[in-house]
């Protein structure tokens, strides 16, 4: 099985520092998400990961836009590139970068998830004949994903992958295992169109799309659960994977 090659030390110099894991949930009630999946060049596949995650082929990345107008952190949007991958035998998403509009919300998801965050203007219209989502940072728009010709979808039918994100921590260099449960109450699935993605502004230059994967944009119920499993960056999840207690 290949294992990514990227130097957990260099990856972790401008990762957010997390002194306590998120011990309760946070709750989104009648959230709106957007997510794109598209395959990216293959030939950075293992130089963009750590050595505890595993590439996928093809090699792919998900970006996703969740507007959440009621939340215990305030009304946020935040928008996220991740390269999937696996950890161990399950999959994963590695976060590259995270765009958040509202403040305290980004500094929760900073401190207690550990985001990669950065402040920008994030919209998400979800309409009738599609959704649309922007990033704009500074003035110029890094992303413009949409999702076209919009056909119902199951929620028995969707499946998201939980996230791991590189953070500091007082264990040391660590990734944390950021789980999301979605109660959906409408969904969508359509054609993707990525109109605009600046790779270097998400902080990974070498992650190009190259071919739509699918598209899906739901409603509903959002938690962003509390943490329980966090691992070493530079072995394998099944020699690193450490429980986390709350008590």
């Amino acid at each position: 099985m290949l294992s990514g090659t990227a130097d957990p030390e260099a990856m972790a110099a401008g990762a957010p520092y997390v002194a306590a894991w998120a011990a309760e949930p946070l709750v989104c009630r009648g959230a709106e998400l957007l997510q794109a999946v598209y395959e990216v060049d293959s030939h950075a596949r293992q130089d963009v990961l750590p050595p505890a995650l595993h590439p996928v082929s093809p090699p792919a990345i998900t970006v996703t836009v969740l507007r959440a107008e009621e939340s215990e952190a305030g009304p946020f949007t935040l928008a996220e590139t991740r390269i999937l991958c696996r950890s161990g035998a399950r999959s994963r998403g590695f976060q590259v970068s995270c765009f958040v509009e509202g403040a305290q919300a980004a500094a929760v998801l900073t401190q207690r998830w550990g985001h990669r965050v950065r402040p920008a203007a994030v919209v998400l219209h979800r309409r009738y004949h599609g959704t649309a989502a922007e990033v704009r940072l500074d003035g110029r728009t890094v992303l413009d994903v949409r999702l076209l010709d919009p056909v119902p979808l199951s929620a028995a039918d969707l499946q998201f992958t939980d996230s791991m994100h590189l953070a500091r921590t007082p264990r040391g260099n660590r990734l944390i295992q950021a789980e999301r449960a979605y109660e959906v109450t409408a969904a969508e699935r359509g054609r993707p169109a990525l109109t605009a993605f600046d790779a270097a502004a998400w902080g990974e230059p070498r992650l190009r799309p190259s071919r739509p994967i699918s598209a899906v944009s739901v409603t509903g119920d959002v938690v962003f659960r509390p943490v329980r499993y966090v691992c070493r960056a530079d072995v394998s999840a099944l020699e690193g994977t450490e429980r986390v207690d709350h008590a």
